[in-house]
């Protein structure tokens, strides 16, 4: 069902972040204008097989990023007739990744918010049927505060990097931890760790408003 093509820049873009890894691995640092800090194939593959057994109509993206996993997710939005809104703040992030949606002839699945999505997801007004996250650890709580009251009952928010929070918050490794703690004490949801290496997902589904 996912073109040639699309797996044509989904192969480019895995093989950047391969390259990525392996400067960061040697001790260099690269801005974060640069990073693509792209998921794994394995949660592509995850993110857009879930999306066509859910028959998903409104996605919604927080980290867009050069968009290797809006590619995923515009590709599984586009047989279902839904759509994939997605926020980025960076502005050179947010350009390069509709480069890379026009090339995978995915620009009508998908909608490129520059903007911070604290701001713009309390004006969205369709129920959301899945959210993949994908931002900074500190504001996870925020952002499912803001919107589980949107997701619909049976709807899913992917919370990517749920394993790595240690190493990504060096000076605060119980971050991790805590958020695992929170999703699963949720009274309202379902919510379960998937061990997706290295990084992890913690799939949470609404069960009542």
């Amino acid at each position: 069902m996912i073109s040639e093509n699309i797996l044509k820049i989904l192969s480019e873009l895995k093989d950047q972040r391969e390259v990525e890894i392996k400067i960061e691995e040697a001790g260099e640092h690269i801005p974060m204008i640069k990073r693509s800090l792209a998921i794994t194939p394995e949660e592509g593959q995850f993110l857009f097989n879930l999306v066509i057994a859910t028959q998903a109509k409104t996605i919604i993206e927080i980290g867009t990023s050069f968009g290797y996993s809006t590619i995923w997710l515009g590709a599984a939005a586009k047989p279902n007739g839904g759509k994939v809104i997605t926020y980025e703040l960076i502005e050179e992030k947010a350009r390069i990744a509709r480069l890379n949606l026009r090339k995978a002839e995915l620009e009508d699945y998908v909608e490129i918010i520059t903007s911070n999505a604290f701001l713009e997801i309390p004006k969205l007004e369709k129920r959301i049927d899945i959210v993949f996250l994908d931002a900074d650890k500190q504001d996870y709580i925020n952002f499912i505060e803001l919107l589980l009251p949107k997701l619909k009952i049976g709807g899913i928010i992917l919370s990517d990097n749920i394993l790595d929070c240690p190493h990504i918050h060096k000076e605060n490794p119980e971050v991790c931890e805590d958020l695992v703690d929170y999703f699963q004490r949720l009274t309202n949801c379902s919510s379960v760790t998937i061990p997706f290496l290295p990084n992890g997902l913690e799939m949470t589904i609404k069960l009542s408003d």
